[in-house]
């Protein structure tokens, strides 16, 4: 394995983020796949695929699996010599004796981390008392006089049954590796489809400042994504901060929740490309958010709206939409039609029916208010 440290050669590690884990450079930069890279076979008898690709100079990389879970690329290019046969003889079984290696470290670290993960969940969702709470607590060096919030890492199900596909759990896995990259000192767990962080507040942090800090880290998560060609619908919750560890269980709640209404809060605030949100985005709502049942959620729902709703539902209807359309639109008839790719005529006809049936003035702004209000309340509903 000379050949990696000689002058003419230089070897990068590289994990499944294409980010550079480790070279015998100081060039830590994340590798590029070019557009002109292929498949090469040297002039040996191979365990292993590898391809070739050209950018400054010539570079050989190898996909190395472990366990059939997790892929780390080597990659060794060219600087002043060709490789030989000789090297890639030296290559083939550098890549076996990693590749073993790998499989051990890895065994040994998705114990830990099924371990560490066991005690996080007890911990997040209030499974532990006394001594067990305290236990776990200085296992996992959390301070009963620190301030914490919970974040929740969440991809949406591309079926309506929320049924996760292997190529779903395999994408959320590769986001969790970024997460753990980009956050290196945080407690993360993964449970099936959901990635969750516990964050201690820093002396002089806000939660404004620390949002801002989670919007960067969606933004970079994003770009891998779309990088892979994915279409994952990836947001990011955060929970109320609290005091020590043994109110986390609140947090992780609250975290969970802000999930739950993100197409609430996109309405909320007009805007549909909110992923990040804190509790406290939910505004006055969180006193509604405090009611579980159904019924009762509806009785602060204005008459009006209540009457579209039944109407709705006897003739498979789509009044409460076009309502919504239109007040999205700050009442522009044209741009209602456009956004629900119906005619003019079409939607000045559902309007019309809207004022029959229910009565609302568009002309009073309190009324226009509340029904924005109530709005917002259905779609809390819809979550119970």
């Amino acid at each position: 394995m000379s050949f990696f440290y000689a002058k003419s050669r230089t070897c990068s590690f590289i994990d499944s983020n294409l980010t550079c884990c480790a070279s015998t450079t100081q060039d830590l930069s994340d590798f590029v796949f070019e557009k002109n890279v292929e498949k090469y076979k040297p002039d040996i008898v191979t365990r292993f695929e590898y391809k070739k690709q050209r950018k400054e100079h010539t570079q050989y990389i190898t996909k190395i699996h472990v366990l059939g879970r997790v892929e780390v690329y080597l990659v060794v290019t060219e600087v002043n010599m060709p490789l030989t046969i000789l090297d890639y003889m030296a290559l083939e079984n550098a890549v076996f004796t990693l590749q073993y290696s790998f499989m051990g470290t890895y065994a040994q670290n998705q114990i830990e981390k099924k371990y560490q993960r066991d005690i996080g969940y007890s911990l997040l969702n209030g499974l532990l008392t006394g001594d067990e709470l305290s236990k776990a607590a200085r296992m996992l060096k959390l301070k009963d006089t620190a301030q914490y919030c919970v974040v929740s890492f969440h991809t949406i199900s591309s079926n309506s049954e929320d049924y996760y596909t292997k190529e779903e759990l395999e994408e959320i896995g590769v986001i969790e590796g970024e997460i753990q990259r980009l956050l290196p000192d945080e407690h993360i767990y993964r449970n099936l489809n959901q990635i969750v962080c516990i964050h201690e507040i820093k002396p002089g942090e806000t939660q404004a400042g620390f949002r801002e800090e989670m919007e960067k880290l969606y933004q970079t998560v994003q770009k891998q994504i779309f990088h892979r060609n994915k279409t994952t619908d990836f947001q990011i919750g955060i929970g109320s901060i609290v005091n020590g560890y043994g109110d986390l269980k609140k947090s992780f709640k609250d975290s969970k929740k802000i999930i739950d209404y993100m197409d609430m809060l996109r309405y909320l605030y007009g805007d549909k490309n909110i992923s990040v949100a804190d509790f406290s985005k939910l505004g006055f709502f969180q006193i509604f958010e405090k009611i579980k049942n159904r019924d009762e959620l509806m009785e602060y729902v204005p008459e009006s709206l209540v009457k579209l709703y039944w109407y709705d539902k006897e003739h498979d209807g789509e009044l409460i939409e076009t309502l919504q359309a239109y007040l999205d639109c700050d009442k522009s008839a044209n741009k209602a039609a456009e956004k629900l790719y119906v005619n003019y005529r079409t939607l000045s006809s559902r309007l019309k029916k809207i004022k029959d049936i229910s009565g609302i003035d568009f002309k009073n702004s309190a009324e226009m208010l509340a029904v924005r209000n109530g709005i917002v309340l259905f779609k809390m509903a819809e979550t119970l």
